[in-house]
């Protein structure tokens, strides 16, 4: 008597009923045919199976499996093997109902020679074999399995691994004859590729655009075929995107990003159809893994080599594309391997390249910061008699009323000049005075039972209007740091040791993370009277709202000399002078605006000097996105002991709150941050 069908299956009989739609079911084998060639590219393989729903021990569900590599049909060894099928498809053919296999159907298989006859107590395990997609199965799965087997008269059991057998419920079709195909290797590398042949590929992802009404992918192993197209490494630092016609009638688009590599000949171009396309433009990114299955190789109309994988005119839904995510893949690890091979072999060459004495890079370098430095300079000269330009028209107003005393006196207008080269985002929302933000009456809370308590930070945004009077680090190159994201060959030396030296290791690992910016900004009210007294705030600004603010990738900017002019001239337009007033107060031995030092405890103190009234930063007010967070403090809470909880990025640098008011009183345990947002610097 077997046991109850497992949750999320239904009974052979329940399932031979319900006719085009997926049912999932389990099985025991009552007839088993060898597996053959169908009449198309799939190899097929045909069985029965049976369960208590069937009360004829000789009936049974009819199933036909197809697959189009014979290794990835059903393992079936022979009668009394239990299988396990999900999302198989019911159909009628000639009056008779059989369930056909679709490309989302798994199988899981278990031989009849490893159900014990009867259940263990304690661990329960059975050897199977199963589909690759297929998860592990259930303990209820394998009781089921176990009451099947032993419904049936188990000394019937045979396999058909010996077809000579004779047993009163083994039948081998003598019609189709038995098979041991040659079978070609579908799998392979770039290099290895021929015309009119089909291969499975995996390539990492350089570029998908879609190209007349198909997806096109550009992807590479890092292996070199002289068939491909020659993506050159030009003498200006940049590649060949292939834009514009081959023949060049048309102009190329001077703003097209440069190919991003690998250059030479070790990238393809795949052409995907539906409804393959569709899979591509929704699940498959830039840099991604990916496993192309059936790509057949041709030539272009260039004479090129490049792949398509078109639709299966018999499985019509059926999706050729995989994304590889797990990279332990051995597969995947190869392709890493070539790439971090690669990456070595190119930053050797441009090294020699740049060094090269009188070569076009070198001179084009060594031209290009000249001519930088110059325009900057150019540039922040006009900037600053900008700036100027209001205090011109105060003095010859004053000149005006001074020698027109009997003139009546025009009325002064609050509304201040704003930066016009600052525009923040979310207009429609009127700014807030900066005393109103640093404010906690807001974040005071009562419960219901008359408990009151303050909030130490609540997640709020909020726009207002202030000017830039100190920023820290110091030196403009610190502003970029090392990104903290893992590297992509972090994978590579889990299980395996790395034959190069420390020394390269680690340069490679950080040529990989990259670079982040991450910097922050002393911020003065600029709403109200110039006369009043100012509030303070310290803001960070750091990745992505960095990267909108300044229009810049982060990098290098202690290698890279004119990639620290543009910032510096970017952020000339953003606080004008005040770099240069700081490097001047620095030079004087005056005090600094505000210390950057780890561990400054002047939280009190107002950020702008005491000193000389000359050393106050003169730049225009505009108008910033704030949002509020908080972060774990590494002061000691109230029972005197440190919470040893490890600030962010920023208090990772050292930098305290500088205007006093970042801590709520009685939540020692947090601190408030702000980060400045949705400003960009045009």
């Amino acid at each position: 008597m077997a046991s109850a069908v497992p949750r999320g299956f239904i009974d052979l009989q329940t399932a031979s009923t319900t006719l085009n739609h997926d049912v999932n079911f389990i099985g025991v084998a009552t007839d088993v045919m060898p597996p053959t060639k169908s009449q198309g590219k799939d190899y097929m393989c045909t069985f029965t199976l049976a369960d208590a729903s069937f009360s004829d021990p000789g009936d049974g569900l009819q199933v036909r499996f197809f697959k189009p590599e014979m290794e990835l049909l059903p393992k079936i060894q022979g009668i009394g093997d239990v299988v396990i099928l999900r999302s198989m498809k019911i159909q009628s053919y000639r009056g008779v109902k059989i369930a056909v296999s679709k490309w989302t159907t798994t199988w899981l298989v278990f031989p009849a020679g490893s159900i014990p006859k009867q259940a263990p107590s304690n661990f329960l395990q059975i050897k199977h074999e199963k589909d690759r997609r297929a998860g592990v199965p259930s303990t209820a799965e394998m009781l089921y399995a176990i009451s099947l087997c032993n419904s049936r008269d188990r000394s019937n059991f045979n396999t058909i691994a010996n077809p000579s057998a004779e047993g009163p419920n083994i039948r081998v079709s003598k019609d189709i004859p038995e098979i041991t195909p040659q079978r070609r290797e579908k799998f392979s590398l770039i290099k290895d590729v021929q015309i009119d042949m089909f291969y499975d590929l995996v390539g990492q992802v350089v570029k998908k655009y879609p190209s007349n009404g198909c997806v096109e992918l550009s992807i590479t192993d890092y292996t070199t075929n002289q068939l491909l197209y020659n993506y050159e490494w030009a003498a200006a630092g940049g590649g060949d995107s292939r834009e514009g016609d081959p023949y060049n009638y048309t102009t190329r688009n001077s703003t097209t990003k440069k190919w991003p590599g690998p250059f030479g000949r070790m990238t393809l171009t795949v052409a995907l159809w539906p409804p393959h396309s569709y899979f591509v433009e929704s699940d498959v990114k830039e840099q991604d893994f990916v496993l192309l299955q059936n790509v057949r190789i041709r030539f272009s109309k260039d004479a090129k080599v490049e792949g398509s994988i078109h639709t299966d005119q018999k499985y019509t839904d059926r999706i050729n594309v995989s994304v590889l995510k797990d990279h332990r893949d051995d597969r995947v690890k190869n392709v890493l391997r070539r790439k971090q091979e690669y990456v070595k072999r190119l930053k050797a060459q441009s090294e020699q390249f740049i060094e090269e004495p009188g070569s076009p890079k070198r001179k084009e370098t060594e031209q290009s910061e000249n001519s930088s430095k110059s325009k900057a300079r150019k540039k922040r000269k006009q900037q600053r008699s900008q700036l100027k330009e209001p205090e011109r028209r105060e003095e010859s107003k004053k000149k005006t009323e001074n020698e027109a005393p009997h003139a009546l006196p025009l009325p002064k207008s609050n509304k201040q000049e704003l930066n016009r080269n600052i525009k923040c985002s979310h207009e429609a929302v009127p700014p807030r005075p900066l005393s109103s933000i640093l404010s906690l009456s807001t974040h005071a809370v009562e419960t219901e039972n008359g408990t009151s308590y303050t909030l130490p930070f609540q997640n709020i945004n909020c726009r207002t209007t202030v000017r830039v009077i100190d920023f820290f680090p110091q030196d403009l190159a610190d502003f970029a740091v090392r990104s903290r994201r893992q590297s992509e060959f972090d994978v590579l030396s889990e299980n395996e040791e790395n034959e190069t030296t420390d020394d390269q290791s680690d340069g490679l690992e950080d040529e990989e993370r990259g670079w982040e910016w991450r910097f922050g900004l002393v911020l003065e009210d600029a709403m109200g009277s110039r006369n009043e007294k100012k509030d303070t705030m310290t803001v960070y600004v750091a990745d992505k709202d960095a990267e909108f603010l300044l229009r810049l990738d982060a990098e290098n900017l202690r290698a890279s000399p004119k990639a620290l002019d543009t910032l510096r001239e970017k952020l000339f337009l953003l606080w004008g002078d005040l770099e240069e007033r700081k490097s001047k107060s620095r030079n004087q031995l005056l005090p600094s605006p505000v210390t950057d030092k780890p561990g400054n405890q002047q939280s009190n103190r107002s950020p702008v000097p005491a000193a000389a009234e000359n050393t106050a930063p003169k730049s225009l007010p505009f108008v910033c996105c704030l949002k509020e967070y908080g972060i774990r403090s590494r002061r000691k809470d109230r029972d005197g002991q440190s919470d040893g909880s490890d600030a962010d990025e920023e208090g990772e640098r050292g930098k305290e709150n500088r205007d006093g008011k970042g801590a709520a009183k009685g939540n020692q345990g947090w601190e408030r941050r702000w980060r400045m947002w949705g400003v960009v610097i045009n």
